[in-house]
């Protein structure tokens, strides 16, 4: 295969675009190549008259017919004969950038783009590459790992490219800057939010550039709602151990790594409807629905709407095939709780002894308050039953996707304004900044610590754990942090891997009593952009009692109809969309390679035959496989991954135990403010450090409900009289963090950069 090979080289993936600023940068000062055997050339260009070219691929007779004749007008010799390379000249990049920007019209974006700015630039940079791809005849090869090779900022691309983008200098805060952007000191882009995901494979898209994937032979997909409909099937099995706590806390902190830029309607900022009259919006993707579909089929409903995400600019403006957009920081820095842009984290704060906005329904009845009203937008990601009944603003938008979510929102909140309240008894003299961002800091740790300590145990298990470096330290610092690892968040991980959870929402959501009695239970599909119920007294903390209390469904390839059929379900509709077939839909729509790919990435063996699954998967699945996909290389990776048998104490298989061990790895290696991290102004003193390690998600219940008095040790897995038992709040066992240790005694500390 020409062109550069992506490998994943311990715990640092080479990206595509570092590889070719890697790749450039060792052939100055002649154009990038693309070598011929997937390994770099050494050595200059043959020839000193190429310093036209902006990329050379190996083999004569591929060069444009114009470039030839404008080379010898200007007195230039294209090598693309005697030397056995086509040469792309930087002029032709400049046509091809040209054409695609006279056809879609491009203002230059400003100092700080919005995703529409940088979608519509990304945009006009893949039709580049499409133009580039006519002109040349390029394979898919070059078109993925030679094309980004090439130096834009030597054409007119270099003049619209984003300031953002550009290199930057980074002044190392105690604090992190809620874009994410100088986590990295060598690559303040990494990690920050409106960058690209990146990737562990090379994209499949069926044209090399942005078409959606196709089957192993060029042959069409199945649709994802047949292969929803046939292989994840609603069959109710539960689980042993975990319970609902556990998937939500999963979804939380999704939400705190990844939001994928969507295609709105420009006028309305609504969802372009894909499946109402003629298809006119150029994004839609729509899932088809065959006529025979055992639930749609009653409604006469023959498709499910799906829009395509935003393509995304890559660093450096480079060429190449299609890329999305990541809105939010990839670490885990609890900004779904903080916000990700300085704007919207300033509205959320009280601006007063370091709090944020919180509303009083209940202080009068001696209650804790309730998430903030969400006034701007409010019909925005909310189904709301007239102009009267808000939901609820947070720092990510999606807080109200479903109401267990606004739950650990609201506990969140709770737990910042207790710990802000706390530091300010031990530390009168500090002002609302500093109070405030400590806090968050401290927050911050503490999402870090719960997710390493109590989530990734239960969901990799053991053995896992270890071979990713993801247990934590006992005592002292962690010594791992490694400024070449980075932490961006990748296009499997989004679209496929972290969307294992979705295996384990239950059919209904349950209400306990705080003495652990059941209440009631409702249809999951109900509360979906629908979290009123929190307006009603005491129901949070029954809500978190289900939370601990219900058990969650088995991981396997089984989905609840609740998400299947009735996702979104609109209140005058008997059907919604179908989360399963959306999952699938989006990996191909991202270029996500298949599951056996993938297979394959993570050291286990290649798949050929269908059989070749069984010791994977169940027989029962992998017949059903061969009822739907015509080879394996077609099987979608969400598909294949929740389909796995799990790993001995995992509750997931080997290929997502891979890609989502491989992830945290990154996020506690990359992070520059990791809590464990020691060196810079960030760390915490070896005191506090011991005080956040005593942190569990049952103290933080404990501190945060009104009337909860008993919780088990772990709130994720189920209570158990002997290993997890119930134990008194204001036992021993579930000791508070003493606040003490950040007493600070010379009244002095870092400082908070004005609008931070």
């Amino acid at each position: 295969m020409n062109g550069l090979l992506l490998v994943a080289l311990g715990v640092a993936t080479v990206r595509a675009d570092a590889a070719a600023d890697a790749f450039h940068n060792s052939f100055p000062p002649g154009p990038a190549r693309v070598p011929s055997n997937g390994r770099s050339l050494s050595g200059p260009p043959r020839r000193s008259d190429n310093s036209h070219c902006a990329l050379l691929i190996p083999g004569p007779g591929k060069s444009s017919s114009r470039d030839h004749t404008l080379g010898i007008f200007n007195g230039i010799q294209s090598p693309h004969a005697g030397d056995g390379f086509t040469c792309i000249t930087f002029q032709s990049v400049d046509a091809a950038f040209t054409a695609a920007r006279d056809r879609h019209g491009l203002p230059r974006p400003g100092p700080k783009p919005d995703k529409n700015d940088l979608a519509n630039l990304g945009a006009i940079l893949v039709e580049t590459t499409r133009n580039l791809a006519k002109q040349y005849n390029l394979p898919k090869d070059v078109l993925v790992n030679g094309v980004p090779l090439m130096d834009t900022f030597k054409t007119i691309i270099g003049s619209v490219c984003p300031d953002f983008i550009l290199p930057t200098k980074c002044e190392i805060q105690r604090y992190r800057e809620y874009s994410g952007r100088c986590n990295n000191l060598d690559n303040p882009t990494w990690g920050s939010i409106n960058t690209a995901f990146k990737r562990r494979l090379p994209p499949d898209y069926a044209d090399g550039i942005d078409a959606p994937r196709v089957g192993a032979g060029g042959y069409p997909l199945p649709s994802p709602r047949v292969v929803s409909a046939h292989l994840h099937r609603d069959e109710g099995l539960h689980d042993h151990a975990i319970t609902i706590m556990t998937v939500a806390w999963g979804q939380a902190i999704d939400h705190d790594l990844t939001l994928t830029a969507e295609t709105k309607e420009p006028r309305t900022n609504k969802d372009p409807k894909c499946c109402e009259g003629p298809q006119t919006h150029p994004a839609c993707f729509p899932i088809h629905v065959p006529s025979e579909d055992p639930f749609y089929s009653l409604f006469r409903q023959n498709c499910i709407s799906v829009v395509r995400s935003l393509p995304s600019v890559r660093y450096g403006c480079k060429l190449g095939p299609r890329a999305q957009t990541n809105e939010i920081a990839s670490y885990i820095d609890a900004n779904w709780i903080y916000g990700s842009v300085n704007k919207h984290a300033e509205d959320l704060r009280l601006h007063r002894g370091g709090l944020m906005k919180s509303l009083p329904v209940f202080r009068e009845y001696g209650m804790k308050d309730l998430l903030p009203l969400k006034l701007e937008e409010p019909d925005e990601g909310c189904i709301r039953p007239n102009k009267d009944i808000y939901c609820f603003d947070a720092g990510d938008g999606r807080v109200n996707e479903q109401l267990v979510l606004a739950v650990i929102h609201t506990m969140m909140m709770r737990e910042h304004n207790r710990i802000a309240t706390e530091l300010y008894r031990y530390n009168p003299h500090w002002d609302d900044g500093k109070l405030y961002h400590e806090t968050r800091h401290i927050i911050a740790a503490i999402t870090q610590h719960i997710t390493y300590n109590e989530f990734l145990p239960m969901v990799l298990g053991k053995d896992v754990m270890n071979k990713y470096g993801l247990i934590l330290e006992k005592h002292g610092y962690f010594d791992g942090y490694d400024p070449k690892v980075d932490a961006s968040m990748s296009a499997n991980f989004i679209t496929s891997a972290f969307r294992f959870g979705h295996s384990l929402l239950p059919s209904t959501i349950e209400r306990w009593s705080p003495a652990h009695k059941f209440i009631a239970s409702q249809r999951l599909s109900d509360m979906l952009r629908q979290p009123y119920d929190l307006y009603k007294g005491g129901w949070c903390d029954q809500f978190i009692m289900g939370l601990t209390n219900q058990v969650a469904q088995a991981m396997d390839d089984s989905v609840t109809q609740e998400v299947t059929n009735h996702l979104f379900q609109e209140p005058d509709k008997r059907w919604g969309m179908d989360l399963a077939a959306i999952n699938m839909q989006r990996g191909r729509e991202h270029g996500v390679p298949s599951y056996n790919a993938f297979r394959e990435f993570c050291g286990l063996p290649k798949v050929y035959r269908f059989d070749e699954l069984l010791g994977s998967m169940s027989n029962k699945t992998v017949r059903r496989y061969i009822e739907i996909y015509r080879h394996p290389d077609d099987i979608d990776l969400w598909s294949g991954g929740v389909s796995e048998r799990p790993l001995p104490g995992s509750m997931i298989g080997p290929t997502f135990s891979c890609l989502i061990g491989l992830t945290f790895k990154e996020l506690r290696f990359g992070d520059r403010f990791w809590y464990e991290n020691r060196g810079f102004p960030s760390q915490f003193t070896l005191e506090q450090l011991d005080e956040i390690r005593k942190v569990k998600l049952s103290r933080m219940i404990c501190d945060n409900s009104d009337d909860i008095k008993t919780m088990q040790v772990y709130a994720m897995v189920l209570p158990d009289h002997e290993i997890n038992p119930r134990v008194p709040c204001n036992s021993g066992i579930l000791p508070r963090m003493d606040l003490s240790k950040w007493r600070d005694l010379q009244g002095t500390h870092p400082r908070v950069r004005p609008g931070f």
